[in-house]
């Protein structure tokens, strides 16, 4: 086995371009800061509560989402004064007082029952561009 290596070390008069370093990289590293620091100060926040809706109108909701593929924000029914945090995902089922709903972030199903429902509302796109 060798235990060698070959350095081939180019004079920096002999570079085909002039590299500029790590200065090429600072607009990459400044925007994934800011998005880690956005993320970071959404954890620390207390939830707002949202209006409470009525079965109806969660109901109205689910059904225009379903039948128009739109993604959909859900707040679940306090618990000991704890407001849940949204669950934003897209509805691939919808029946009897039961909504099945594909999570955003990570594509995991989830089953929940309208009956638990407290606020549903389409997300709002956190871009511009994502409108």
């Amino acid at each position: 086995m060798m235990d060698c290596y070959i350095v081939n070390d180019v004079p920096r008069e002999r570079w085909l371009y002039a590299d500029r370093t790590m200065k090429k990289w600072m607009g990459w590293l400044l925007s994934d800061h800011s998005d880690f620091l956005s993320a970071n100060a959404k954890t620390g926040q207390p939830i707002p509560a949202l209006p409470e809706m009525t079965a109806d109108e969660i109901e109205a909701h689910m059904q225009h989402a379903w039948t128009n593929s739109r993604p959909v924000a859900v707040q679940l029914a306090a618990l000991d004064d704890q407001r849940q945090p949204l669950i934003e995902g897209a509805v691939v089922g919808f029946d009897g007082g039961q909504v099945t709903l594909m999570a955003k972030e990570t594509g995991v199903l989830t089953t929940l029952q309208t009956a638990d429902m407290w606020h549903v509302a389409e997300p709002e796109p956190k871009h511009w561009w994502s409108a």
